[in-house]
């Protein structure tokens, strides 16, 4: 288990940071630090105030979303290149598979070679069994919501970071999950490559 560090608070406006939020899909190699990664996960779906309740809205508070990174190598001087889950509670990280997947990562998006550039991607993913069980079909549709719920707030978080992102939606189910490791019940929603510009 990897302990991430509290979040920090940003000082720039929040309608400051809603002007600024586009999707970018241009990447350069810089590395990104273990704070800004601790504030990204947080942002995705942290736990506030020590719970139970989370950054994002719930139906019945049953959480069904898992949030994983994908790291490449040498895009963090403090975590060697894998995938990682996150662990809201207990705000830190488990290592699920080790390598650089983004150029699979990439590949699994239809062949997005953008994706392979970021130094981060997050995915985030639904377990709808766990809202059908009390919401039934609905349940599906409540945990794409707050799939989105998390996936603004990250991309606003990176903004707020002086990062860049691009929300992907577009991707092969069945290889995002061999890419990643995700468990059979298990369902991804989004991937997001996140990191710093690339300028011309």
């Amino acid at each position: 288990m990897i302990k991430l560090k509290d979040p920090i608070h940003g000082e720039e406006p929040f309608e400051s940071l809603l002007y600024k939020r586009r999707s970018v899909r241009s990447f350069n190699s810089s590395k990104i630090s273990f704070q800004q990664l601790s504030n990204l996960l947080f942002a995705a779906y942290g736990v506030r105030n020590n719970g139970p309740y989370k950054t994002v809205p719930s139906a019945g508070a049953l959480y069904p979303l898992s949030i994983y990174v994908a790291i490449g190598k040498e895009s963090l001087a403090e975590l060697k290149a894998g995938v990682y889950r996150y662990m809201p509670i207990t705000n830190s990280l488990e290592l699920v598979k080790e390598g650089d997947t983004r150029r699979i990562i990439a590949i699994s998006c239809l062949g997005q070679a953008f994706i392979s550039k970021a130094p981060v991607s997050i995915i985030i993913s639904a377990n709808f069994e766990r809202m059908k069980y009390k919401y039934g079909n609905r349940g599906i549709r409540y945990a794409i919501i707050e799939s989105g719920h998390s996936c603004q707030n990250l991309e606003l978080a990176a903004i707020s970071l002086g990062l860049v992102s691009c929300p992907v939606g577009a991707f092969s189910d069945n290889d995002i999950i061999k890419a990643i490791g995700l468990s059979d019940y298990e369902i991804p929603i989004y991937v997001v490559p996140i990191g710093y510009e690339e300028k011309e």
